[in-house]
């Protein structure tokens, strides 16, 4: 461990100050990549908090609405648009990466805090994750790392509002994204061991550090349910949140958990597994170098929990990994700098094992740079959307919204078949039914026959202007066994009250274009058709 002096402790600073300024840069230049659905489902469900719309009661989801308010925030903030929201996206993993710092430095040293924040950054914009997509675990981290943080700074049985405003943030954490719980759990194994270790066996400021952080803790979740009371809403937020919620986590069978993790870790590290290697080394450094004895066990913790925080469900989706970062980042920076003080002439000298450290660090960020340089520098934003996320019709979506926006009046609504909430945000319309995802129409649970009917019941009741049918398997996953009645329902129902305008074509190139009534699809020769947009037909256009 190295002490920067104090004439120099704004250095480490600017350079973490660099390093987010380089990373807004290139935030910046793919602000206006196409929403995907998980943000087509917080930009709608915020679009609806706007318009004085609880959650749940016209877009039905198992999350925790935290992240819904949070973009609301932004879109009150900047408007309701793509670029907007991740622009509020990079303001928050700026926020993010100043916590790294700042737990880096409060643990190991300002060099390697630095090298961590820098490695973060690099970690959480890229694609792999989703980085430049504004999921909900970027929101969790923000707050989960604050906590910590608190609780790190903290003294054993010190200050009570220390305590309560860790709790806080770790409670707003998880009304982001559940899986957040575990930051708890860590935080209070924290707390709790900062006063019954060292020998210091103080089991009365143990119960009330853990009395304070739990009821912080708590706040946020009882003020949720006050609301969700008060606004009507509670018996939908009850059953999407808990009832199906826990059928949902049980999907994915123990048995292909391992097979499930394997994809998921190589997707999310396919093109940072330098850094995921260093971050590997940095554990074993981490136990065999010297290092103070809290920081060694803060980080192993938080490694640990960050594990943790990514299995609910054994799902292991891509951007689930973005709780991970922070762990990889402070063990990658750790990694570095062992293997500089591995150096003879370094190893006494605390210049030269910052100058080896340095170019290590250079060479890894390098070969990112290098290796993803059409990604950082050149790739457009609907490039970009296409190529991370294939078959999806994202950037065609986009335009499917804003057509119906400019055939419609605002009162007027829309229906989608299939799960592209964006379409509803694009639009500005109301969605005629709250089923705004359709995979829990699929998947083999109990309740898919019962929400197959009212969704259909919904949009029949409704019977909205407009009707998109999307055709693509990652808009359904449908298996073998699942239910198909919605489907022989929408061919009826489209055929008895509707006119095609417009249609989706693609083909095996990767191509796509929406044509509507009176233009030709541009898709190629051996196009097949991925979504159609109806009108109903009393309301043709005469």
């Amino acid at each position: 461990m190295t002490d920067t002096p104090p004439r120099n402790r704004r250095t480490p600073l600017l350079a973490v100050l660099a390093v987010i300024a380089l990373a807004a840069a290139f935030r910046v230049r793919v602000a206006d990549v196409p929403l995907e659905r998980d943000e087509g489902e917080y930009a709608y469900a915020g679009q609806l908090l706007l318009q004085g719309v609880p959650p749940y009661a016209q877009a039905y989801n198992m999350k925790f609405p935290g992240t819904y308010y949070a973009y609301s925030v932004i879109m009150a903030l900047a408007g309701p648009s793509a670029r907007a929201i991740h622009l509020g996206l990079m303001l928050v993993n700026a926020a993010t990466i100043l916590l790294v710092f700042a737990l880096g430095r409060r643990l190991l040293d300002d060099f390697t805090a630095v090298l961590a924040a820098a490695f973060f950054a690099l970690l959480s914009l890229d694609r792999g994750v989703m980085g430049v997509w504004a999921h909900a675990t970027h929101f969790a981290l923000c707050f989960a790392l604050g906590g910590l943080l608190l609780l790190v700074r903290g003294q054993p049985g010190g200050r009570a509002r220390t305590f309560l405003g860790a709790g806080l943030l770790l409670g707003t954490a998880v009304l982001m994204k559940q899986h957040a719980v575990a930051y708890f759990a860590g935080g209070l194994a924290l707390a709790v061991g900062d006063c019954l270790g060292g020998g210091r066996r103080d089991y009365r400021a143990a119960g009330r550090v853990a009395g304070w952080l739990g009821l912080g803790f708590a706040l946020p979740l009882a003020v949720l349910t006050a609301v969700m009371a008060v606004e009507g809403v509670w018996r939908q937020f009850w059953f999407w949140t808990v009832t199906y919620a826990t059928e949902y986590v049980r999907t994915v069978p123990l048995r292909d958990a391992a097979a499930t993790f394997l994809y998921g870790v190589g997707k999310a590290g396919e093109h940072t597994f330098v850094v995921w290697f260093l971050a590997a080394a940095g554990l074993l450094a981490l136990a065999l170098c010297r290092w103070p004895g809290r920081a060694r066990a803060i980080v192993f913790g938080l490694t640990a929990v960050s594990w943790l925080a990514i299995v609910p469900g054994f799902l292991f989706r891509e951007h689930y990994f973005v709780l991970l970062l922070p762990a990889l980042a402070l063990l990658a920076a750790i990694a570095v700098v062992a293997s500089a003080r591995l150096l003879p002439r370094a190893r006494a000298d605390a210049v030269a094992t910052r100058l080896v450290a340095s170019l290590l660090f250079l060479a890894s960020i390098g070969h990112y740079v290098v290796s993803e340089r059409g990604y950082l520098f050149t790739m457009s934003p609907v490039e970009l959307s296409r190529q991370r996320y294939k078959a999806n019709l994202f950037p065609e979506m986009e335009e499917i919204g804003r057509y119906i926006r400019e055939h419609s009046a605002a009162a007027d609504r829309l229906a989608v078949l299939g799960s592209e909430p964006e379409i509803s945000f694009y639009a500005g319309r109301r969605s005629a039914t709250g089923y705004i995802y359709t995979y829990a129409l699929m998947e083999p649970q109990p309740y898919a026959p019962r929400m197959q009917e009212q969704m259909m019941r919904e949009i029949e009741s409704s019977m909205p202007l407009f009707l998109v049918t999307v055709k693509t398997y990652p808009s359904w996953l449908a298996g073998p066994a699942s239910d198909r009645t919605i489907f022989e329902w929408a061919r009826r129902f489209a055929r008895e009250h509707y006119q095609q305008v417009g249609t989706v074509e693609g083909d095996e190139t990767g191509k796509a274009r929406v044509s509507w009534s009176g233009t030709a699809a541009e898709a190629g020769p051996r196009a097949e058709i991925l979504a159609r947009v109806y009108r109903r037909r009393d309301e043709l256009p005469r």
